[in-house]
C-alpha cells in the first residue's frame, strides 16, 4: 500500500519538478498561436518585441527585444498587471542581455506566476535618453506536463528510502535512548521499538494520504483552469434563412460560469470580430461584426455566401484585456443576403493545396500586392516581419490606401488543419483594446476605456497611420508550428475594402 501511495506522490510531485525545468515551452490568445508579437516605439527607439509565453502558469517567458538602430544602449524588463492596483508596483526589473552576435537584440526571462491579463514594461536607454513601453500578455495554462519515467522512479525510490529510515529512527530511539551504554536489549524494549515503528509507519501513511489528497485537489484545479483557456465553444445557429445568432456553446460550462460574455470591450470598434472561412479549401473568408443582443448574445445579417461547411473564429476582448478566441463550426446553405457595408468584408481565393506558394495576388480591378518575402524557407517559431506592397493597376506603389478600422491593414493566418488562426495587424498581434488599456494608465479599467478613441494612439508600427499612406505594410509574426498556411490581408483603398491572400511552407 505504501509503494502504490509513493508512486502516486512521486508523480505528482515530478510534474512540478518538470515542470519548474521546462516552463519556456512555447504555445492560446489567439488559437494555437499564443506567442506575442508587437512592433512598436518606446519614445525614440523603434522595438520588435517577441514574448514567448510558457505553457505552464507559474512559468517562465521568454522576451527578446530588437531595435532597428544602434540608439539603444540598455534595456531592462519587468512584468505587472495590465490594469488595477497591481499594474502600479512593478517588481524590480531584469536586466536584458544584449545579444553577442546582434547587437540589436537583447532578451530576458520573466516568472509569469499569474493568470490574465498581465504586462510586460520594457525600460530603454540610449542616445536620446530613457523611454518605456507596455506590451499587453495573456498569461494562461495550456497544459499539464508530463513526468519523466526514469525521474519518476529516482523519486519513488528515495520517497521509499525516506520513509523507512524515518521508521528505523523512531524504532531505534524508543527501543534504546534509554537504555545505559553496553546494557543488553530487553524483549520489553524491542516490542517498544516495534510499537513505535507502527505508530510512525501509520503516522507516514496518513502523512502521505493527506499529501496526496492535496495534491489531487491542486491538480485538478489546475487541470479545471488549463480547460478554461482553451478555445470556448460556439453555439451556432441559422435564423430566419439569413441570420446567423452567436453565442457560447452550452456544453462549455466552465466558459459560461466565468460570464466572460458578460464584460467584453470594443477592439477596433466592434465587441466582436467574426471570421468565416469556408472548410477545408479554406477558398471563401468573411470578416463581420456582429450586434449585440439583450439576452447577451450576438447576431449578424450574412450577406450572400455560397454553400459549405464553415468554421467560424469570433475574436472578442474581456474586460481585463485579455483576448478570447471561440470556435465553432457550421454548414450553411446558399445565401442571398445584403451587400456589404461598414466595416464588413470578404474575399475569395481557389482552393488551398499542398503545392499552394505564392507571394504575388492580382485582385479583380488590377490592383497586385506583393508579399516581400525572403528566399529562405520559412521556419517556426522564428519571429519575423511580414511586408507587403498594394501597387495599383500600371504596377505603381498605391497612392489612396486609407486606415482600416484604425489600422493600415488587418490579416488573419490559417493553418491547414485549422489548429492555428491568427488575427494580426501591423502593430502585431496584441488586441488594440489591451494596448489602449496599456497606454492609458494602470488603474484602466473598461468604464474608462468607453470613452477612448482609436486614434488616440498610434497603432500602425510605424508612418502608416494616415489617409494617404504608405503602399508598404509590414506585420509582426511567427508561425507557432510548421504545416500549410493560407494567409488573408485586408486593407482599404479608395473607399473599397479590399482581401488578399498568400499561401505559404513552414518548416
Amino acid at each position: 500500500m505504501l509503494s502504490a501511495s509513493c508512486t502516486t506522490v512521486v508523480r505528482r510531485a515530478a510534474m512540478l519538478a518538470v515542470a519548474v525545468v521546462l516552463l519556456a515551452v512555447p504555445a492560446d490568445a489567439h488559437v494555437g498561436s499564443p506567442n506575442v508579437f508587437y512592433e512598436g516605439d518606446a519614445g525614440p527607439y523603434h522595438l520588435f518585441v517577441t514574448v514567448n509565453v510558457p505553457a505552464v502558469i507559474p512559468g517562465v517567458a521568454d522576451v527578446q527585444i530588437r531595435s532597428d538602430s544602434d540608439d539603444v544602449h540598455h534595456v531592462s524588463t519587468a512584468v505587472t498587471r495590465l490594469a488595477g492596483a497591481g499594474s502600479k508596483y512593478a517588481p524590480v526589473p531584469d536586466i536584458a542581455q544584449r545579444s553577442a552576435i546582434d547587437p540589436h537584440l537583447f532578451t530576458s526571462s520573466l516568472w509569469l506566476m499569474e493568470y490574465g491579463s498581465m504586462r510586460v514594461l520594457i525600460n530603454v536607454a540610449g542616445a536620446h535618453g530613457a523611454a518605456q513601453l507596455s506590451v499587453p500578455v495573456p498569461s494562461a495554462a495550456r497544459r499539464m506536463l508530463p513526468m519523466p519515467p526514469a525521474l519518476g522512479a529516482l523519486l519513488l525510490v528515495l520517497a521509499i528510502g525516506l520513509a523507512l529510515g524515518a521508521i528505523s529512527i523512531v524504532g531505534a530511539a524508543a527501543r534504546e535512548s534509554r537504555l545505559a551504554p553496553g546494557a543488553p536489549v530487553t524483549p520489553e524494549l524491542k516490542r517498544r521499538g516495534w510499537r513505535a515503528m507502527a505508530i510512525m509507519g501509520v503516522i507516514a501513511a496518513a502523512i502521505f494520504y493527506f499529501a496526496f489528497a492535496w495534491w489531487n485537489s491542486d491538480a485538478q484545479s489546475y487541470a479545471a483552469i488549463t480547460r478554461l483557456f482553451k478555445p470556448p465553444k460556439l453555439s451556432l445557429t441559422l435564423v430566419d434563412g439569413n441570420r446567423l445568432a452567436i453565442r457560447p456553446s452550452p456544453a462549455d460550462q466552465d466558459w459560461l460560469r466565468f460570464k466572460v460574455m458578460d464584460g467584453i470591450v470594443p477592439d477596433h470598434g466592434h465587441l466582436m470580430h467574426l471570421f468565416l472561412v469556408r472548410t477545408p479549401a479554406l477558398d471563401r473568408i468573411w470578416h463581420l461584426h456582429p450586434q449585440r443582443q439583450p439576452d447577451g448574445s450576438f447576431m449578424d445579417a450574412l450577406p450572400s455566401l455560397e454553400p459549405g461547411l464553415y468554421t467560424v473564429f469570433a475574436d472578442i476582448v474581456g474586460q481585463t484585456g485579455f483576448p478570447w478566441t471561440l470556435v465553432g463550426s457550421i454548414y450553411l446553405p446558399a445565401i442571398s443576403g445584403a451587400p456589404l457595408s461598414g466595416d464588413d468584408c470578404g474575399g475569395t481565393a481557389p482552393p488551398l493545396t499542398l503545392s499552394s506558394d505564392s507571394t504575388v495576388d492580382v485582385l479583380s480591378d488590377g490592383t497586385r500586392v506583393v508579399w516581400h518575402r525572403d528566399s529562405a524557407a520559412l521556419r517556426a517559431n522564428v519571429p519575423m516581419i511580414m511586408r507587403f506592397e498594394v501597387r495599383d493597376q500600371s504596377g505603381k506603389p498605391a497612392s489612396d490606401l486609407e486606415p482600416y478600422m484604425g489600422m493600415a491593414a488587418h490579416a488573419e493566418i490559417i493553418s491547414s488543419d485549422l489548429q492555428v488562426f491568427a488575427h494580426i495587424h501591423p502593430s502585431g498581434s496584441v488586441p488594440m483594446a489591451a494596448l489602449m488599456m496599456a497606454s492609458a494608465n494602470s488603474g484602466a479599467t473598461a468604464d474608462s476605456m468607453a470613452g477612448m478613441n482609436m486614434t488616440d494612439m498610434n497603432m500602425n508600427a510605424g508612418a502608416n497611420g494616415t489617409p494617404g499612406m504608405s503602399p508598404e505594410l509590414s506585420m509582426p509574426y511567427g508561425f507557432p508550428k510548421p504545416g500549410h498556411y493560407r494567409i488573408f490581408l485586408q486593407f482599404k483603398r479608395a473607399d473599397k475594402t479590399e482581401t488578399a491572400y498568400f499561401d505559404t511552407v513552414v518548416n
